[in-house]
């Protein structure tokens, strides 16, 4: 059952597994399993369709997200927003890595494409020349130039030094989608239209020296790192080209009912996942194309990623939302073990009345773990029971819980999508524990963002009824109201300053790289 979109982190229900029937558990592979093994996902609703993700090559593999008209950057850690991008007009497409992880490059609708470092939020370059959206952005291999193919049919190569575009072609008919580039080699690059064909180049001739016919628009493309491969998607196939034998049509598989959008290899390139408007992800054999494990997700799939030796999968969804997932470290059943080692290791005495007594190496102890004491509204999580946990957490005792508890209980219901269901239903001394600590806690920079969710929350389910409720209610919903204008406007002001801070930054850098630049002339000359 998937979750309500919100701003923020939403949460969706895990759907049952199916009951397994012992006589079919011979059919359990161990790639099924490998490839279940990932924790429960992260849901992230973002600003706009994910339409590209990609993750960083190296500690600490941080995801980038391409999503409406900015670039967010999540921790591969703990799956939280750590930085934004936002220095565009319009819509931002195919933000990717170097592969030293230290420069990002996206395109944008505006024809454009900008270059970040991982520290500051301004362009460090922008290039200039492609007359259409750039929807295929790359560094290439030797970390000096960048790729980049456009919907004015052109594709072109820049040189990140000096902004200019050093290579362009022009022999497609129509939009070019996607574009990937070979590994082995610095001078192959690939792209794919809807004009339906796919074209290798190669940037010392200036020429492509391979076209082969897909037979429906190619929405992305791969090329095997030994160059000798190409796989294409388009529509609801999958087709594989032989580059040694000039684009010979090796096979093709549809097992997708539906446009298939992105592709992507594993770690070590022996398998393909592919994602698809029909809400599958599917992962292929590369020996024998075969589908060996297939995912289920909420949303038609625009992008899919997978790094660090397989432990990170990402995958974007068109209704705006983003799946985190990591794989699981270890077992239940192993950490119960580990459990219980650590118990017989720490050799914990027990006290016998009248005297202290400590087993013996030739003893057999048997230890008792005693079941976690869980605060209220833990239980009622377990329980799925989030009006009771919200009650608990906000009781109507005098001895209140610590407000950062609070607060957390508040972030739970959001990342379950259960926030509405909890506050739903309240009237009198319930809804106005909640609104005062709202209006109380509001001005705390560390529980603004949690605080605003739930408060618009609250003011769009009881602003319809608001007149039935107590003066007191509807004094404090005032009260609330302007509290949460007043502190939207003061972060207006807030990103405003930023903004001019920026500015001075990026000026004062700028001067001292020119007298960095005259410096180093200086001694040149001496």
């Amino acid at each position: 059952m998937s979750g309500h979109r919100r701003e923020g982190l939403v949460y969706n229900f895990k759907q049952l597994d199916p009951v397994v029937n012992p006589l079919d558990a011979k059919k359990a592979t161990p790639e099924n399993q490998y490839w279940k093994a990932y924790e429960f996902p992260t849901i992230v609703q973002e600003f706009g369709p994910v339409s590209h993700i990609d993750i960083r090559p190296f500690a600490p593999h941080n995801i980038i997200v391409s999503a409406a008209s900015r670039i967010q950057v999540y921790s591969n850690d703990t799956n939280e927003r750590i930085k934004t991008y936002s220095r565009f007009h319009d819509t931002v497409y195919g933000a990717s890595y170097r592969s030293d992880g230290h420069l990002i490059i996206a395109g944008c609708e505006d024809a454009q494409l900008r270059l970040f470092d991982n520290d500051g939020r301004i362009p460090l370059r922008i290039f200039k020349g492609h007359a259409g959206p750039v929807h295929v952005s790359r560094f290439c291999n030797d970390k000096q130039h960048i790729f980049s193919a456009s919907d004015d049919k052109t594709v072109r190569v820049w040189d990140v030094a000096t902004e200019r575009s050093v290579v362009r072609f022009a022999e497609h008919n129509d939009y070019i989608r996607t574009g990937a580039i070979c590994k082995s080699t610095s001078d192959i690059i690939a792209t794919g239209s809807y004009d339906h064909t796919v074209k290798m180049y190669d940037v010392r001739t200036k020429s492509s020296v391979l076209s082969v016919d897909h037979g429906m628009p190619v929405e992305s493309i791969l090329i095997h790192p030994s160059g000798s491969i190409v796989f294409s998607a388009g529509g609801s196939s999958i087709k594989v080209w032989d580059v040694l034998q000039g684009g010979k049509l090796l096979t093709t598989f549809k097992n997708h009912h539906k446009t298939i959008t992105c592709l992507t290899f594993n770690h070590d390139y022996s398998r393909i996942l592919s994602g698809s408007l029909d809400r599958n992800v599917k992962i292929y054999n590369t020996a024998s194309y075969e589908v060996v494990h297939s995912m289920t997700y909420p949303g038609p799939i625009l992008s899919v990623a997978v790094a660090n030796e397989d432990k990170t999968l990402a995958v974007g969804m068109a209704d705006k939302i983003l799946s985190l997932r990591k794989r699981k470290t270890r077992d239940l059943d192993e950490a119960a073990e580990q459990f219980i080692s650590d118990q017989v290791t720490k050799r914990n005495t027990r006290h016998v009345p009248g005297k202290d007594y400590a087993p013996n190496d030739d003893d057999i102890v048997i230890y008792h773990i005693q079941r976690q004491s869980l605060p209220e509204y833990e239980r009622y999580f377990r329980k799925f029971e989030y009006s009771k946990a919200l009650d608990a957490a906000f009781p109507r005792k005098k001895k209140l819980l610590e407000p950062e508890v609070q607060v957390a209980v508040l972030k739970e219901l959001i990342r379950r999508d259960g926030l509405e269901v909890a506050l739903a239903g309240r009237r009198g001394p319930k809804l106005r524990r909640i609104i005062g600590f709202l209006s109380m806690n509001l001005v705390k920079s560390s529980f603004a963002p949690t605080i605003l969710t739930v408060a618009n929350a609250l003011i769009d389910i009881y602003y319809p009824e608001i007149m039935e409720h107590t003066r007191g209610v509807q004094q404090d919903f005032i009260r609330l109201n302007k509290k949460v204008k007043n502190e939207l406007r003061l972060h207006e002001v807030l990103y405003s300053v930023m903004g001019c801070i920026d500015a001075i930054f990026a000026m004062h850098a700028k001067a001292n790289s020119k007298t960095s630049i005259q410096h180093g002339l200086e001694m040149t000359h001496r």
